[in-house]
């Protein structure tokens, strides 16, 4: 892959679009959500099973661009095992990052800061993230 790919797409975000974790849906869910971008085409649903003390387990589904389908992944497992007030903070965290912040560490999620460069495929991004946020919105 040349530099330039390998500066948008690096290897974690690579490896998370050619094999998804979590990509399916969960059965038993406790919560669903789902967020559309009507200008790409993108659509994500994002299952959980959580209750007040912790999200458990987080699946999703959709059809997804490499970028959308990356983050929703690495998303599934940053977010699992976590109490919902910890979701809130990563996914806002996320999201500040996504639009700039360069004060913020995210582990593996840093994978894509890389997108930034790209002002139209932040939304792709983000949007995986915005579906989580609705599903827990019946946790609080």
């Amino acid at each position: 892959m040349s530099d330039r790919l390998n500066d948008i797409y690096p290897e974690t975000l690579r490896e998370h679009y050619e094999n998804p974790r979590n990509y399916r849906v969960l059965e038993g869910a406790t919560s669903e959500a789902l967020a559309m971008n009507p200008v790409c085409g993108d659509e994500v649903k994002v299952y959980l099973k959580a209750n007040k003390e912790k999200v458990s387990e987080v699946t999703f589904q959709g059809h997804l661009c490499a970028i959308s389908l990356a983050s929703a992944s690495l998303m599934s497992e940053a977010v699992r095992d976590r109490t919902p007030q910890e979701v809130a903070i990563t996914s806002r965290d996320f999201e500040a990052m996504m639009r700039g912040s360069d004060s913020i560490a995210l582990g593996d999620l840093d994978a894509l800061r890389s997108i930034r460069a790209y002002r139209v495929r932040i939304r792709c991004a983000l949007l995986p993230w915005e579906a989580l946020r609705k599903a827990c919105q019946v946790l609080v």
